[in-house]
């Protein structure tokens, strides 16, 4: 109580601490005054200011509970005699109410509301309006209640075999609650003091440096930490762990850790050498300071997630932080140095400045998203990351987005399950498509001032959508009304497709609603800014005329800047966020420049026009004869950038067309495509880093295609291995695709059985990663049954890794069969041991069915999704799904006969 009371002058003056507001008035069901626990929000009626918190975690040997008492001291903004807190999966054993000078106040009683996560403590006299008062209460709770909230991880040294334990935590975006009552939404922020009690053995760890250590006894101590600064719940963090570190300091002096487990701290070199790089990045590119007073990274053996940025103690999945140069390639360490970009980013944008609510998340993760290639490019440019960004973000998330069962960047959300749906790529991959979009158009140094002063005014405040824009208005000034420009980017689902044509000496240009599906109805679901927005329209011609135009309107003509018979090319370089479909006759100039010479077009212009290309045949917007006709060229393509694209669209293809008549006319067109370069690249390490990015996707699709050096090559590769893989070990940046061609047409079960004991074996978590993707490769139906048995075994294949497993067999189109019978047998024993709030379970069941292409795989799903209505975080999902296999049969029936009688024409039998 002393240290409450102690805070609270500091806290009732600091003007960091920002008013409580509610989400966005139309998003919140009208309240209900007299049983406010039956909203779904907190009411506004206390603000939280500071946490005294207190945990005794027992995860030691068998241990796997925890207890704890928290101060929560509040501000009561209006009278009220009912307090609310969040609460989760505990137990509350006592419940005390203070008023400032220490009173303790009459409680009238006290009861949980369990469908809205409630702890409800109703005091026999309201509290009055402009005083504080102190909420006590005491919980206990598991830890082994799932891998999100608090709970308890393990871990096998690999050297000694002994087995360890930490207590860790992972609270985004509604289960602090799960470790200690809150006010769990992220407008309410708050400071945090947090002691822990542990051995004296392990280390403990918080947001903050510890400020004192006390000694019960020879064992235990309690650990207390210094004050947070204001935050949101769901950025608190504590572990206790037996783990070492390596550090540095920051550009300001301040120490920067890398945490890991004590048989893998060889891992942690890459990422601490690059912490700093990025982070000091990221403060001289605000124009922010990093605010708290040191930044630990910690690589968590049991992780739900990639990572989550609780602020100065990051946590991540180990083997998205850990690199090991001897174990993994140029991918690998790609990843771990991109993951930490995000993370990294968001002790800004995020943590600094949070969304108010989680209808507003794409301020925290589509930034995290947009900044990852700034922090990636400036520590290594010759990644070409930033070039990736289009063929590996952009691209897929317009495919999402061409769904009419998207939904908008910004849309109401009244419970954990939709927070949880909306971690998903329109919110971090389309909002860092429209950031990148309004970077284009409004120049670099505009845009990066108007970043800056939305971080510097609301520097530990929480923000909605609008604040971005008041900020950017600011430094734009009266030129142009950049809310107007954006509201519908952000507030409406989907984007155009823009149409150019040629009207003698003008330009004809026109937007419309772009739909994968050409059935669908293009004003569903009803949107009041009719499904037209404002689209920044820059070009350039052949002639090298460049230009910007707005299209603000359904069309307009502008004055045309071709001389004669040359081809224009709209949306230079990709910056904006639509497609582009010209008259035949641009068509057909851009195809005859690309055969021609194709470096008319830059790497990232390539990679946009097949993309766009592909992607408008299969919305009956384009002939397949244009579209196929587009990708002729890249026989003699190098880049990474177009491959990438061809890769992603003729997986599609490839699917659909896979156990069809005319399967095999396809392949021999992948073969003839990827001869060349296959032939050029070779099955072997080396070359740039793009270069070693490019040959395991052309290996793939090479080997898909029946090359025959490239199938005898990968495969004697892989038996070497097998038979000795110390004296045959792979080259790191072919490993992936080597394992994958080796089982993918091995017909030896002992093959997949080494595999499977190289996996359990392993050390670099990317390694590992390598052999479960392998693993799902394999045609056998009893090695496929085995694999789905051991993803419900624990101990074969942890709960982290599930997902990924999932995944990975649903993208092998001769397992889909068995894994769909089998999901259907076991999807409730998952659902128990997940629990149907998973975000990854929500989308388990639509990614397996988003290749169904027939009637009757259609009513399946449709009589599995009646058997189990409840789809937790997964209902939009669903609805996708159902919209996506209609998609798919309609591209069975129109467009196939097309594709074949292309392929028939053009590719020599």
């Amino acid at each position: 109580m002393e240290r409450v009371f102690a805070l609270l002058l500091l806290l009732l003056t600091v003007g960091a601490v920002s008013p409580s507001q509610p989400p966005s008035s139309s998003f919140i069901p009208e309240p209900h005054a007299e049983e406010p626990w039956l909203d779904p929000f907190l009411p506004s009626s206390l603000e939280p200011l500071h946490y005294d918190l207190y945990q005794n975690p027992d995860f030691y040997y068998d241990g796997s509970t925890f207890s704890g008492r928290v101060s929560i001291l509040m501000s009561v903004l209006n009278a009220t005699d009912i307090i609310i807190v969040h609460i989760k999966a505990m137990n509350i054993t006592a419940s005390k109410v203070y008023d400032l000078n220490g009173n303790r106040l009459t409680l009238k009683d006290t009861f949980a509301y369990e469908p809205n996560q409630y702890w409800v403590v109703r005091t026999l006299n309201p509290v009055p309006e402009g005083s504080t008062v102190t909420l006590e209460l005491e919980f206990t709770g598991s830890l082994t209640n799932g891998i999100v909230g608090y709970y308890k991880s393990t871990y096998v040294h690999d050297v000694t075999g002994v087995t360890s334990w930490l207590a860790t935590t992972k609270f985004q975006p509604s289960d602090a609650r799960k470790a200690f009552p809150n006010f769990d939404e992220p407008r309410f922020k708050s400071t945090f003091t947090i002691t822990l009690r542990h051995w004296s053995n392990f280390t403990s760890l918080t947001n903050m440096p510890p400020e004192s250590i006390v000694a019960i006894d020879d064992e235990w101590q309690e650990t207390t930490f210094a004050t947070s600064p204001p935050m949101s719940s769901y950025l608190v963090c504590f572990i206790i762990c037996d783990f070492p570190f390596k550090n540095n300091t920051l550009v300001d002096g301040k120490p920067h850790r890398v945490w890991a487990r004590p048989d893998r701290l060889d891992q942690v070199d890459y990422a601490l050498s690059v912490g700093p790089i990025i982070q000091n990045f990221y403060i001289e590119e605000f124009n922010v300071p990093y605010p708290l007073p040191k930044l630990d990274q910690f690589g968590v053996p049991d992780y739900p997630s990639g990572a989550t940025e609780h602020w100065g103690m990051i946590t991540y999945r180990d083997s998205r932080l850990l690199y090991d140069p001897a174990q993994v390639g140029d991918s690998g360490k790609q990843g771990t140095l991109s993951i930490m970009a995000h993370e990294l980013a968001h002790n800004h944008a995020g943590d600094l400045v949070t969304c108010r609510y989680w209808d507003d998340l794409w301020l925290n993760e589509g930034f995290a998203s947009f900044y990852e290639v700034k922090g990636v490019t400036q520590v290594d440019p010759g990644m070409f990351y930033d070039g990736q960004f289009f063929s590996r973000t952009v691209q897929p998330v317009l495919n999402t987005d061409g769904a009419n069962s998207s939904r908008p960047i910004v849309i109401p959300i009244t419970n954990p399950n939709e927070a949880n749906a909306v971690f998903d790529s329109i919110t971090y991959d389309k909002g860092a498509a429209i950031l990148s979009m309004m970077e284009s158009f409004l120049g670099r140094d505009t845009f990066r001032r108007g970043v800056t002063r939305f971080l510097q005014d609301n520097s530990y405040k929480t923000v909605v959508t609008d604040d971005l824009w008041a900020a950017f208005q600011q430094e734009i000034g009266p030129g142009l009304d950049i809310k107007e420009v954006m509201t519908a980017w952000v507030y409406s689902m989907g984007y155009p497709v823009v149409g150019i044509s040629i009207q003698g000496n003008q330009l004809y240009v026109t937007q419309k609603r772009f739909l994968t599906n050409p059935l669908s109805d293009p004003d569903s679901p009803p949107s009041e800014y009719g499904y037209q927005w404002h689209v920044p329209l820059n070009y350039r011609t052949q002639g090298g005329q460049t230009g910007f135009v707005w299209l603000d309107t359904p069309e307009a003509f502008f004055p045309s800047p071709l001389t004669g018979s040359e081809w224009i090319k709209v949306n230079t370089d990709h910056t904006g966020f639509y497609r582009v479909n010209y008259e035949p006759n641009l068509w057909t100039l851009i195809t005859q420049q690309l055969n021609s010479d194709f470096t008319g077009f830059t790497e990232v212009e390539r990679s946009n026009l097949i993309n766009d290309g592909l992607n408008l045949a299969r919305a009956e917007l384009l002939t397949y004869d244009v579209a196929l006709g587009l990708t002729e060229y890249a026989s003699s393509e190098t880049g990474l950038l177009p491959w990438d694209s061809i890769y992603a669209d003729f997986f599609y293809i490839y699917y659909m067309m896979a156990g069809t008549a005319d399967h095999a006319l396809f392949q021999s067109y992948v073969l003839q495509l990827t001869t060349n370069i296959m032939n050029k690249l070779g099955v072997a390490d080396g070359g740039s880093h793009t270069e070693k990015l490019l040959r395991t996707k052309i290996m793939k699709l090479s080997c898909y295609g029946g090359h025959s050096g490239c199938i005898q090559n990968s495969t004697s590769i892989f038996k070497a291995w097998i038979e000795d893989e110390v004296a045959n070990s792979v080259a790191l940046n072919i490993r992936r695709a080597v394992y994958d061609s080796g089982l993918s047409f091995s017909t030896l079960q002992s093959e997949w059985d080494t595999v499977w004991n190289r996996y359990t074996v392993a050390t670099s978590g990317q390694e590992k990663d390598n052999f479960l993707y392998a693993l799902t490769r394999t045609r056998d139906t009893q090695l496929i049954n085995r694999f789905l048995g051991y993803t419900m075994d624990e101990t074969k294949i942890p709960s982290q890794d599930f997902f990924t497993a999932i995944d990975y067999l649903a993208s092998n189109h001769g397992a889909i069969d068995i894994l769909w019978d089998w999901m259907q047998t076991n999807y409730d024993a998952i659902v128990a041991r997940f629990g149907i709030d998973n975000r990854s379970l929500g989308r388990m069941v639509p990614e397996i069915v988003s290749y169904f292409n027939t009637d009757a795989q259609l009513q399946e799903t449709l009589d599995f999704y009646a058997l189990h209505p409840d789809a937790g975080t997964g209902a939009r999902f669903r609805e996708e799904s159902v919209q996506t296999i209609n998609t798919n049969i309609r591209w069975m029936e129109v467009s196939l006969p097309y594709v074949v009688a292309w392929l028939s024409q053009n590719v020599p039998l």
